[in-house]
């Protein structure tokens, strides 16, 4: 294990220089090539994303591609006290000021046909318990995701991360959204131009170091299990560019599994 280097949530030291624009409460930067640290992002955010917006706020901070309408990734921190039940909690959609493109509400109602599901990046119930839990309805934050799969292996980690979480003071977790160039593109809808992703990660990061990474396809049926779905970090780094954990000291271990319902 390694020594941790804890940055305090919702404040951010950053090297070299970047533009910062605060709108309504909102803080984005210029993704440009340096190491970002904020409270969301343990051991640095993610590199890889040069060009794209970073909008931080309170609940978690995010990539956010607007040639895509898609989050390159997202960071955010889960403890006890911010899960919460979501259940009347509103989850319509909120136009995000901090980005000039993203997708709408009518963008989603074209999946009302189709075997997709409007979801979020960072979900609403590890933050219900939280005054922030509406973050998690912006746009920015928004995806496309299979039935099978949210329903599913996704669903299925959901639920065994927020019982890891009850163990643990808190757990740090990346995901995003993987586009594959060799794969045939898919579109939400002709007019939208919007690609629906490939793949997404999920990496999930205890403060001690210890690690559990995911790699899920569209296309997984609703039966597999979320332990069949493992990945290496390389292996995510090699599929979606990004590189994680800059600010680490010591190489994160895969060692996480056995806490999140996978066998070794």
């Amino acid at each position: 294990m390694f020594p941790l280097k804890r940055v305090l949530s919702h404040n951010f030291l950053r090297s070299g220089m970047a533009c910062a624009l605060v709108v309504s409460g909102l803080l984005t930067l210029s993704a440009q090539a340096q190491i970002y640290r904020f409270g969301h992002c343990l051991f640095g955010c993610p590199e890889g994303s040069s060009g794209n917006q970073i909008l931080v706020r309170s609940a978690y901070t995010l990539s956010y591609d607007e040639g895509r309408k898609s989050a390159v990734w997202a960071a955010y921190e889960v403890t006890p006290g911010s899960i919460g039940i979501a259940s009347s909690l509103s989850r319509d959609l909120i136009r995000d000021d901090g980005v000039s493109e993203s997708l709408t509400a009518a963008d989603f109602a074209a999946l009302a046909k189709q075997e997709y599901v409007r979801s979020q990046h960072v979900p609403l119930v590890s933050f219900a318990g939280t005054p922030y839990w509406r973050e998690v309805n912006f746009a920015s934050n928004a995806t496309v995701r299979s039935r099978s799969l949210s329903q599913g292996a996704w669903y299925g980690l959901e639920w065994s991360l927020r019982n890891l979480v009850s163990r643990e003071a808190a757990v740090y977790v990346y995901t995003g959204a993987i586009f594959d160039p060799g794969s045939e593109p898919r579109l939400l809808t002709e007019d939208s131009g919007y690609r629906i992703p490939d793949k997404f990660f999920k990496i999930v990061l205890t403060e001690d170091g210890r690690a559990a990474a995911f790699l899920f396809p569209q296309d997984t049926a609703v039966h597999v299990h979320h332990c069949d779905l493992r990945a290496g970090i390389e292996e995510i780094e090699a599929l979606s560019g990004l590189g994680f954990f800059p600010a680490a000291t010591a190489e994160v271990e895969l060692s996480l599994y056995p806490m999140l319902g996978c066998r070794s």
